[in-house]
């Protein structure tokens, strides 16, 4: 090689770069240690003199050699702890992205039985150990019912589900040994502590949600204990007094007063039974227990029975009355349905003049039927126009009859709408006063 000028530190340094791409290629010390003895032999035999054998004579040679044999080590060791570095680097990355996901993946999730499900299918999902989890408030254990708890030949890990003050739970896994790895390990512990974050969040959620309904409903229940006794007072005052008059003076009344009075008894009588019919459905809305019962009825004998009911109000008020020629029939609760619209034409009596017209327009739109009530009145108060189907809402302008009201029937009648799969709107009439529209669907949803 020294006639082409190419000495022996250039010969080495070839054998250290095939030394260093065994090692690379290769896994495990022994195969760039056996790469740096053989490269050592055949620089001897080659490149030494004398050529073809093995003996050294030259001084120089040998420390060359010794050097290429410590050079060819160190440097095929360090490159080989650095791959291994570079490898567990790659796996930490990879674990530290499974935990990220494992962490996002119960940020959103809500629902006990759908936490619980997420952490049994991640484990599965990257695992493939099947488990499930028993709760300390629950008699049955949470499993996937596609797969099966398969315990043949498998050892059972149990681990605490644990929140932050106590323990909810165990999570049982049935796994093999002969595949385990620590990095299965990590990934179930991890999973069963975001079950326990999130499993506290949700109860801690459940509490303040309970705690939010407790303190609504005890608010709801001083608003109406409130509003009873200030607003049955006017209308019993009115009962006992006209009665007190005909029993004072029956024999002296002429029978047009009596009537008149009997008459004033039975319209307070009245408003008193439609209070107390939405106290009644308040009540039950509340509760989650008002009952519809669906059946197609008549929309004609809906609005008329409606209009019957506020029959002693007719006489100063003109109700005028818009329907399609041809029969409609919608799937609604007819009770509920007529209660809806005793509520609007009681709210339209209520802030018009005895002048004043109330118009009911009943068409059919696309696969509803539209229901609107209007009037020529003073329209919707502005100040509670964004919170006009709140319950206990009422104006702050008084009412043409006195009576303030209790600020039930429109929250009812939403309440009611809604649960026929309705809409309810309020807005302004052509003639400036209030406008409801709501829509029932026409057919039974299937």
């Amino acid at each position: 090689m020294g006639k082409f000028g190419i000495g022996k530190e250039s010969i080495i340094m070839v054998f250290i770069v095939g030394v260093l791409v065994v090692t690379v290629s290769t896994n495990g010390y022994i195969y760039g240690i056996l790469a740096s003895v053989i490269s050592v032999f055949i620089f001897n035999y080659y490149f030494t003199v004398p050529l073809h054998t093995f003996i050294t004579y030259h001084t120089n040679d040998i420390v060359l050699m010794v050097s290429f044999l410590v050079v060819s080590l160190i440097s095929g060791t360090m490159t080989k702890r650095f791959q291994k570095q570079l490898l567990i680097a790659k796996k930490n990355e990879h674990t530290a992205r499974l935990l990220y996901k494992v962490t996002e993946s119960f940020l959103n999730i809500t629902g006990k039985k759908n936490i619980i499900m997420q952490g049994i299918d991640y484990i599965y999902q990257n695992t493939s150990y099947s488990s499930k989890v028993f709760l300390s408030d629950a008699k049955e254990a949470y499993t996937d019912d596609s797969r099966a708890f398969v315990v043949d030949e498998m050892d059972i890990m149990e681990i605490p589900i644990k929140g932050l003050t106590k323990q909810l739970g165990i999570m049982q896994v049935a796994y093999s040994k002969k595949n385990f790895s620590l990095e299965h390990e990590l990934l179930i512990k991890t999973v069963v502590t975001q079950m326990g974050i999130s499993l506290d969040r949700e109860f801690i959620y459940n509490e303040r949600e309970n705690i939010r309904i407790a303190m609504e409903r005890e608010k709801m229940r001083s608003n109406l204990l409130r509003a009873i006794s200030h607003d049955l007072k006017t209308p019993l005052t009115g009962i006992v007094g006209a009665s007190g008059v005909i029993l004072e003076n029956l024999t002296k009344l002429d029978n047009c007063n009596i009537k008149k009075l009997v008459c004033d008894i039975n319209e307070e009588a009245t408003w008193l039974s439609n209070l107390v019919e939405n106290i009644l459905n308040m009540t039950r809305i509340s509760e989650g227990k008002l009952m519809i019962e669906k059946n197609y009825e008549v929309v004609d004998d809906i609005v008329y029975e409606a209009i019957r009911h506020v029959k002693n109000f007719s006489n100063t008020k003109n109700i005028s009355v818009s329907m399609p020629e041809e029969v409609v029939m919608v799937f609604i609760d007819g009770k509920l349905m007529v209660q809806v619209l005793i509520n609007l034409l009681d709210n339209a009596m209520k802030h018009t003049g005895d002048d004043c017209k109330i118009q009911i327009t009943v068409y059919v739109h696309n696969d509803s039927a539209v229901f609107e009530v209007s009037d020529n009145g003073s329209g919707i108060d502005n100040n509670i126009e964004d919170s006009l189907f709140d319950s206990f809402v009422t104006s702050s302008v008084k009412t043409i009859d006195g009576k303030r009201g209790m600020g039930l029937g429109l929250s009812i009648c939403k309440s009611i709408i809604e649960a026929h799969q309705g809409t309810i709107t309020a807005g302004r009439s052509k003639e400036g006063g209030a406008l409801f529209r709501f829509t029932l669907p026409l057919m039974e949803e299937k």
